[in-house]
């Protein structure tokens, strides 16, 4: 028996034992996406004995009640740096916060003067069983996990069967682990199909925004349908390579046919990179499979990394886009929906790269065809995700446009040209009363 065998079995507690760990007073961190859950349940019993415990996790996905029932104020603050569907609930109440950052500028809070949510007092974490040589693996959801478990005064770890292995930066030795936990329950992670009546409309748009990538760029990809539909529009391109915050199905797919080989990557050559790897994805070939590599998300989103990659391409969602190319990808209102993620670095880092380009695809209208997605001013208490000054390239169902050198007045008749037809006419009205005399 390996010395490291001897110290896993020496660190196994059960889940009630982990949530024991949780003082009053205490900051505690969660696993992006999929929680511990066994536990997160356990924790969420001592509900009331508890006092004043800070609860932070990136994207929850899992519709636990401790984000979403106002009985739990009783002793947890919750708080999110991205909203996931888990969670949606507690933030339409407000019983859940949202920390505004970009991912990259995280580990800042360590230094003097900043409220410091980096450094946790415990984090909860996933990760694989160990290998031959102790070695556990994040699994497909690397993120900043790594980071935040050498970061915490303790880190205790759900030991999870179905977890994949994924190469990169995404490895962590029992040793290095407090304690480990091996109760554990599975939660799917795929991302539901869009309806059928959008999915003719989000193809018009992959088609159209497909265009603008050429053999030999390197594609980043945010996560959603849209992202989805372009995929299956580049199946015949040559040569593209991967550097995105997440890897989308569509991106797994074009390295399984070939299609993504990084040959003219200028960094990670060969590989394709990212800090995530979305539920939805064939998992299976990224399992243990060399060509896909995973790395912190301060690194991926690091806008000097995005900037050295040569023709960079960064395609982009938004919920709304206003006459100026301001976009609204978060919030809908001052209603948190989504988060920052890493679409403003993306978008910036990919004007910054040599021949590189960013696109933003939005459906020209949304809720059924009652409302333009192009607004002639953002709804008030919207949060600005991407500035104008970044806004490149613009797609909807009924084209794309350039925005770049383009005056409020050439950027408004632009975007009119691709909003819906039966809305033109209104921002027409409203672009001339803006920005003519």
């Amino acid at each position: 028996m390996a010395p490291w065998q001897h110290t896993y079995k020496d660190k196994l507690i059960s889940a009630e034992q982990a949530a024991s760990l949780v003082k009053s007073d205490s900051l505690v961190r969660l696993h992006i996406g999929k929680p511990p859950i066994p536990i997160l349940d356990a924790l969420a019993a001592r509900n009331g004995e508890l006092e004043q415990v800070t609860l932070i996790q990136c994207y929850p996905l899992y519709e636990h009640p401790i984000w979403n029932d106002a009985v739990y104020d009783a002793s947890f603050t919750r708080i999110v740096d991205y909203v996931g569907a888990g969670c949606r609930e507690g933030m339409k109440k407000h019983y859940v916060d949202f920390m505004p950052l970009d991912y990259p500028q995280y580990a800042k809070q360590a230094e003097q003067g900043r409220t410091n949510t980096w450094n946790a007092d415990i984090f909860f974490g996933v990760i694989s069983p160990p290998d031959e040589k102790g070695y556990c693996s994040f699994g497909n959801a690397l993120w900043y996990n790594k980071d935040v478990a050498r970061a915490a005064k303790c880190f205790v770890a759900e030991v999870d069967p179905a977890c994949i292995r994924t190469h990169g930066d995404n490895w962590i030795h029992v040793s290095e682990i407090d304690y480990l936990v091996e109760e554990t329950k599975p939660f799917p992670l795929g991302t539901p199909p869009p309806p059928d009546e959008e999915q003719g409309t989000l193809e018009v748009i992959g088609e159209f925004a497909s265009t603008l990538i050429k053999d030999g760029d390197t594609v980043q990809m945010g996560i959603g349908a849209i992202s989805e539909a372009i995929g299956l529009f580049l199946m015949d391109r040559n040569d593209l390579g991967i550097h995105s915050e997440i890897m989308t199905a569509s991106h797994v797919e074009l390295v399984k046919r070939g299609v993504a080989t990084g040959k003219y990557k200028s960094m990670h050559k060969g590989k394709a990179v990212a800090a995530m790897v979305v539920g939805g994805a064939d998992l299976e070939f990224v399992n243990d499979n060399p060509a896909f590599e995973l790395y912190s998300v301060l690194y991926t989103n690091s806008l000097l990394t995005i900037a050295a990659q040569k023709s960079q391409v960064a395609v982009n969602s938004t919920l709304s886009i206003d006459l100026t190319g301001q976009a609204a990808a978060e919030s809908l209102g001052p209603q948190m929906y989504s988060g920052i993620g890493g679409q403003m670095t993306f978008m910036m880092g990919s004007m910054y790269s040599e021949g590189g380009r960013s696109i933003m695809v939005l459906p020209s209208t949304a809720r059924r065809g009652s409302l333009s997605r192009i607004v002639p001013m953002l709804e008030p208490g919207s949060t600005l995700t991407t500035p104008r000054q970044y806004t490149d390239y613009v797609v909807t169902e009924f084209g794309m446009v350039n925005l770049q050198g383009k005056t409020q007045r050439q950027r408004a008749e632009a975007l009119i040209s691709i909003a819906h037809p039966d809305f033109q006419p209104e921002l027409q009205h409203a672009a001339k009363k803006m920005f003519w005399p």
